[in-house]
């Protein structure tokens, strides 16, 4: 015997499956697909600290020694220009790399009077060149990498425009 032929069209048969599991599977593929994006932006911030990371631990060294050599620290100056002085510590060929790789575009520098950390402290800064929410992350990251993770104190201070790290001799 031969099955009954339905007259109805496609267009108007109903869907077997319930609204609500529809409705669920749809919102569950959302917030897989929204969790993997955030995952992302974390992951990519995560990498962009170990460069920056490097910048601040590699200068250390020169910078320090020629503190103790000099029994003073260098003048203020910018990363992109340093003193001739420090020539000799290696300093030059010391940021150069870790900072070729920064993903972050910005300017470093070297203060002993001014940033967060006030009058009579060597700091390295850097200041982004469009400060914004995704740098601001990734501060709180070296924050926590370099230092005691709380933006207010400890060696390492996250302001809204740059990330300062204080320097001590001993």
């Amino acid at each position: 015997m031969a099955e009954p032929v339905s007259n109805v069209p496609k267009l108007v048969e109903v869907d077997p499956t319930p609204l609500w599991y529809r409705i669920t599977g749809t919102l569950i593929f959302a917030l897989i697909i929204g969790l993997l994006i955030t995952l992302g932006f974390v992951i990519r911030d995560y990498l962009r600290v170990a460069p920056m990371a490097n910048v601040y631990r590699l200068c250390r060294k020169p910078l320090i020694q020629y503190r103790l050599e000099k029994n003073t620290w260098p003048a203020d100056f910018d990363f992109a220009k340093p003193p001739v002085d420090l020539v000799a510590y290696a300093f030059s060929e010391a940021v150069k790399k870790p900072m070729s790789d920064c993903d972050i575009p910005g300017k470093w520098s070297f203060t002993l009077n001014k940033g967060p950390m006030g009058a009579g402290n060597p700091t390295i800064i850097f200041q982004p060149n469009e400060p914004d929410i995704f740098s601001r992350r990734v501060f709180l990251i070296l924050d926590e990498r370099l230092d005691d993770g709380i933006t207010e104190t400890g060696n390492f201070r996250v302001t809204d425009e740059l990330g300062a790290f204080r320097l001590k001799d001993q």
